[in-house]
């Protein structure tokens, strides 16, 4: 075992299941699932900070593995997400402008 396995083990040792524990990499967390039959599952947490410290999203993007990483890192590059989040934010925008009227008083 290594020095950052070591690490991983011993902070999670006496962290009950499912709860979310800090790392030094901004919007990184650490999570140990609960036991099944004597194995042990530790995921990773991804969920980005605002400035003022809150969380992004109230549950985050859980990983098991590097496969599972590169998958989201793979679809996450793509060009076409970004184009469909932009028109996304206009849809929603256009909506919310058509839906709030002023009030005639």
């Amino acid at each position: 075992m290594d020095g950052i396995e070591l690490k991983i083990k011993e902070a999670l040792n006496d962290v009950d299941a499912w709860q979310r524990v800090s790392t030094s990499l901004n919007g990184i967390f650490l999570v140990k699932t609960a036991q099944k039959a004597d194995k042990e599952t530790i995921l990773v947490e991804i969920n980005p900070k605002y400035e003022s410290g809150k969380l992004l999203k109230r549950k985050g993007l859980f990983l098991k593995n590097t496969s599972e990483l590169q998958k989201f890192i793979n679809a996450m590059n793509n060009e076409k997400l970004y184009n469909i989040l932009l028109a996304l934010e206009n849809i929603s925008c256009e909506k919310e402008e058509e839906k709030i009227e002023p009030i005639d008083l």
